[in-house]
């Protein structure tokens, strides 16, 4: 952009890990849209993708890939890398981060898991349990990220996995380790120590589960997993493990700061609260437009798996490129009056759950879970917001704080 003089004003780079970006991510981004829409940082030594078409093409051109075991482990030297086997096998089988046809092999596979069917038959469950947690919390002061946001899904997850009622915090506690590493926006030894630890304590509870289900399946979700079939293939163990820490983490991470960030935006708009009265339709309406403008997940991570051209820069081999989903779904080049939430625009091209082959499988379970307690919360409680203060939680993958004061009151 040019300014007075004439010249151009240098592209500032971004910091993921800096407080400035953390609370607004939108405004650095936005320039790098307007002046250098795939940009090399020496910060984060990475090409960082924010356009929306260019978002696009990171995650559905194949010569980027969706492996990202390697820059996960890539800050460690070669003889602490051998300390944490199970992080790289296990990373390995999240489908969030295989490429074709692995991908496709293990989203046929668990795709029915998660079908609208199976969704709507959870829906009075999941009202249920919004409706317990804030009978619960009536009339005290509490905080809200772990009293409400992290107890909703820590409870609908476990009820759908069929894992006993005296493991839910110690999953919940699980998810959050790993993605406090996974997610890190400065990776540290001690997050890949515990992360490390997690997945080994996890997999003891999980396989005696999985054991349990092949002897005896039940109607929920991990005995579908087991019972999984396409012709003769089916998910091996370490697969079925793999989707259940996918699961679980995704699960709980992504609903628990939505259900944060989401309550703040609708608690300062008594105009967009009363859309969630209108009925189902509405109500979705509304959820899809928060998380389109809201931006709980900021981005993917990607590894160039050869040398090409893009925007006039060379791409090496190696290289990785970060798609920012946070700023392709605020890109003023795909919708109009971006920065404004308005439930009525056509949000069927939103990135919130990523876009193509990984769009997300839990996306229908997490709008309703969100669509029922937001109705439940705004239509029967008052909410009184008892800090000004917004910690930020120090994570590149996703957007959240760390806890939120509030007063909860029946109407």
């Amino acid at each position: 952009m040019a300014g007075e003089t004439g010249i151009a004003e240098p592209v500032q780079d971004v910091d993921f890990g800096s407080p400035a970006f953390l609370e607004d991510p939108w405004s650095p981004l936005r320039a790098l849209q307007d002046q250098d829409p795939v940009f090399w940082s020496e910060k984060q030594q990475a090409w960082i993708v924010t356009r929306y078409e260019d978002v696009m093409a990171t995650f559905r051109d194949q010569r980027l890939s969706a492996s990202r075991i390697v820059p996960f482990l890539s800050t460690l030297v070669a003889d602490v890398r051998a300390e944490y086997p199970l992080v790289a096998h296990f990373e390995e089988k999240w489908i969030s981060n295989v490429d074709q046809p692995v991908h496709s092999r293990l989203r046929r596979l668990m795709a029915n898991a998660f079908s609208r069917k199976v969704v709507d038959a959870l829906r009075p469950a999941s009202r249920k349990i919004s409706e317990d947690i804030l009978r619960e919390v009536n009339g005290r002061e509490v905080d809200y990220v772990h009293a409400v946001a992290r107890e909703l899904p820590a409870r609908v997850i476990t009820a759908m996995f069929g894992i006993p009622d005296h493991l839910r915090d110690q999953f919940a506690d699980w998810a959050g380790a790993i993605q406090q590493a996974t997610g890190a926006a400065v990776l540290t030894r001690e997050m890949v120590d515990l992360y490390h630890q997690t997945l080994a304590d996890m997999n003891v509870e999980l396989l005696k589960l999985i054991a349990e289900r092949r002897e005896s399946p039940k109607e929920d979700l991990l005995s579908q997993f087991v019972q999984a079939r396409d012709a003769n293939d089916q998910l091996s163990d370490d697969e079925l493990l793999g989707a259940c820490h996918a699961t679980i983490i995704a699960g709980f991470e992504t609903t628990m700061h939505m259900l944060t960030l989401g309550m703040l935006e609708l608690h300062e708009r008594p105009a967009l609260q009363a859309r969630l009265f209108s009925g189902p339709a509405d109500a979705a309406k509304v959820v899809d437009e928060l998380l389109r403008y809201i931006g709980m997940a900021k981005g993917m991570l990607r590894i160039a798996r050869e040398d090409f051209e893009w925007h006039g820069h060379t791409i090496r081999k190696g290289d990785f490129v970060y798609g920012m989903n946070i700023s392709a779904n605020r890109d003023p080049r795909m919708w109009q009056r971006p920065d404004e939430i308005d439930p009525d625009r056509d949000n069927n091209r939103s990135m919130a759950f990523g876009p193509g082959m990984h769009f997300c499988l839990g996306h229908l379970l997490a709008k309703m879970e969100l669509a029922e307690f937001f109705t439940e919360l705004f239509g029967s409680y008052d909410v009184a917001i008892l800090s000004a203060e917004r910690p930020w939680i120090n994570s590149f993958t996703f957007r959240g704080l760390d806890e939120l004061p509030v007063r909860i009151s029946r109407k």
